[in-house]
């Protein structure tokens, strides 16, 4: 799973004021796009995931803390889980997005795996399978070629 997450985020604080993030979020900048943001107090310690959904509800006021929004305590996976675990993990608690982290760590984020990294990763499988069969049935070919033109060769 280690190589499905991604590592490069964009974290927000929990003393963040929610005025000022939804001021961000409307900039348009890129990192400003995405659907879920990993949230950390000033610790440096995971402390869940906000949606841009929470983040721009009007029912939070402007002088709200990002971490007044936050209604469950962080959903984490470790960078040694399967994607299949992980993804078990995000069905059943009903998220998109989980964090990750190491187990020597196991506050600290290490990156975010969301449904769009399992739907990546599944895509990369599927093609190295179909290109692995792709191979195998190229070699099957050669070889019958070969024999039709040197029936007595051990190949």
């Amino acid at each position: 799973m280690r190589d499905s997450a991604s590592r490069n985020v964009t974290a927000l604080k929990t003393s963040d004021e929610l005025g000022e993030i939804r001021r961000w979020l409307a900039s348009g900048e890129a990192k400003s796009q995405f659907l879920g943001y990993p949230v950390l107090d000033d610790s440096g310690n995971a402390r869940g995931i906000v949606t841009r959904r929470e983040l721009l509800d009007p029912a939070h006021p402007e002088l709200a803390r990002i971490g007044d929004l936050l209604t469950q305590p962080p959903l984490v996976v470790f960078e040694d889980h399967s994607l299949r675990e992980a993804a078990d993990h995000m069905v059943e608690h009903n998220v998109g997005s989980v964090i990750v982290a190491t187990r020597e760590a196991p506050t600290k984020l290490a990156g975010v795996l969301t449904r769009g990294d399992l739907v990546t990763a599944h895509s990369r499988r599927l093609k190295e399978t179909r290109d692995t069969d792709r191979h195998i049935r190229i070699r099957q070919t050669i070889r019958k070629t070969l024999r039709r033109r040197t029936p007595d060769a051990k190949l």
